[in-house]
C-alpha cells in the first residue's frame, strides 16, 4: 500500500506505544506496525495472509463495526484467539473504507490517546479516499482493464483482465456484478458521482465518447436496480442494468444486455428513467431488433393502419390486445371501450393488413411492429 498509510500506521504507533494495524473494509491489511510485544494470534494471521483469517471475519462480521461510532473497543474472544481491541472505522465523508486496529494490553487507551487514535483514522480516511478517487494511475489502469473485459474479443484476455480488476477491488469469488450505462456529456461526471455515493472500491467505470459504462459489485442491499437508480440519482437522464451475473468475465456477455435496456428506457418513457434488462421483458430484444434494422420508423403493417382513417385507434387496439395475450376482455378495459367496438377495430385491422390474429406469427410479427414504432417515438404519417 502507499507510503503515506505506512507512516500514519508507524506513526500512532509510536504514540501508542502498541501494535497498529489498518484494514480495508474487508479485513484485507493495508499497513501494520511492528510493534511485536504484544503476542496475538490474529495478528500474526493476518500479517501473514495480508487479511484476516476466515473465522476472524465471521466474528467481526457481527459487530457492527461499520455502524460504530469515531472508537470502539471490541472484546476478547478466546474461540479465535483474538484479543481485546481497540479500533476506529476509517471513513470519508460517511463512506467506510477500512479500520485502524491498536492492541492495548494490559491497560486501555486513555481519553487523549483514543482521540488520537481517532484522528489518525480520519487522516487515514483522506489518504484512502485520495487514492481511490478513480483519477490518475489508478483511473488509467482501471480503464485499461475494463476496455480488455468488455471489448476484447479474446476470451483468455477478459479472465485474466477480470482476474486483475478483481483482486485490485478486494471482490471475492461468487459475488454478484451487473453492468449500468448511461449516455450524456456530463457522463463521466455521472458516474464519478454514483461512484462516490456507492460503496467504496464497489463500482468502477468508463466514459467513451458521451457513453459511461459502469460495473459494480452488488451486495449490501444492493441489486441492479439500485445500480441504474444511482446513475439516475447522480444526474443521468436515463440509465439501465444487465442482469446480475457471478463471473466477472461474463461482463461483455452483460454489456449487450444492459445496451438493449438503455436503449429501450431512452425511447419509451413509460420505462424509465431507471430499469434493469430483467424488468423490461421483452423489450430489451425488440430494442436490439430495432437498432439491428436500422431503427425504422414505421415499421410493416403499421402504415397501412396509420393511413386509415382513425388509425391510431386502429392501432392501439392492436397493441392492447396484444399486449393483454389476446384477452379481448381485458385490454376492452383498458381501452375503456365495449367488447363490441374492439372486435370491430381488431376486424379492420385485419381487413387493412392481412394479419390473421388467431396465427402465432402474425401476432409477433404484429407485436414487434408496435413495439419498434414506441420505440421511434409512435411517429404517425403525416
Amino acid at each position: 500500500m502507499a507510503v503515506e498509510l505506512q507512516d500514519l500506521v508507524d506513526d500512532l504507533a509510536d504514540a501508542l506505544g502498541r501494535p497498529v494495524a489498518l484494514e480495508d473494509r474487508r479485513w484485507r491489511l493495508l499497513a501494520f506496525s511492528a510493534h511485536t510485544e504484544l503476542e496475538d494470534r490474529v495478528r500474526q494471521a493476518s500479517i501473514l495472509a495480508r487479511a484476516a483469517p476466515p473465522d476472524v471475519v465471521a466474528w467481526l462480521d457481527t459487530l457492527g463495526l461499520e455502524r460504530a461510532g469515531d472508537v470502539v473497543d471490541t472484546p476478547a474472544n478466546a474461540a479465535i484467539g483474538m484479543g481485546v481491541r481497540t479500533c476506529a472505522p476509517v471513513r470519508h465523508d460517511g463512506m467506510l473504507l477500512g479500520f485502524l486496529w491498536v492492541i492495548p494490553g494490559p491497560v486501555a487507551l486513555d481519553a487523549a490517546q483514543r482521540a488520537t487514535l481517532a484522528a489518525t483514522a480520519r487522516e487515514a480516511g483522506t489518504t484512502l479516499w485520495t487514492q481511490r478517487a478513480g483519477g490518475g494511475e489508478a483511473h488509467v489502469r482501471i480503464a485499461a482493464l475494463l476496455a480488455e473485459l468488455l471489448d476484447d474479443p479474446d476470451a483468455a484476455i477478459r479472465a485474466r483482465a477480470a482476474g486483475e480488476l478483481a483482486a485490485r477491488q478486494g471482490w471475492a469469488r461468487g459475488a454478484a456484478f451487473a453492468v449500468a450505462l448511461t449516455e450524456g456529456a456530463d457522463a463521466a461526471e455521472v458516474a464519478e458521482r454514483a461512484r462516490r455515493r456507492w460503496q467504496a472500491d464497489d463500482l468502477v467505470w468508463r466514459v467513451r465518447g458521451d457513453v459511461a459504462t459502469v460495473i459494480a459489485h452488488l451486495g449490501g442491499g444492493h441489486d441492479a436496480a439500485a445500480l441504474a437508480r444511482a446513475l439516475v440519482d447522480a444526474g443521468a437522464g436515463q440509465a439501465a442494468a444487465s442482469s446480475p451475473f457471478a463471473d466477472l468475465a461474463a461482463a461483455r456477455e452483460a454489456l449487450g444486455g444492459a445496451g438493449a435496456a438503455l436503449i429501450a428506457v431512452q425511447h419509451v418513457t413509460t420505462l424509465g428513467p431507471a430499469a434493469t434488462y430483467d424488468e423490461l421483458g421483452s423489450w430489451p430484444a425488440v430494442a436490439r431488433l430495432w437498432d439491428a434494422s436500422g431503427r425504422p420508423g414505421l415499421p410493416a403493417p403499421l402504415p397501412a393502419l396509420l393511413g386509415a382513417r382513425s388509425g391510431i385507434e386502429l392501432v392501439q387496439a392492436l397493441e392492447a390486445t396484444l399486449d393483454a395475450a389476446g384477452d379481448v376482455a381485458a385490454a376492452a378495459r383498458e381501452l375503456q371501450v365495449h367488447r363490441a367496438t374492439l372486435y370491430r377495430r381488431l376486424a379492420r385491422v385485419q381487413e387493412l393488413t392481412g394479419l390473421a390474429l388467431d396465427r402465432g406469427d402474425d401476432r409477433l410479427n404484429a407485436h414487434l411492429a408496435v413495439r419498434m414504432w414506441r420505440l421511434a417515438g409512435s411517429p404517425v404519417l403525416g
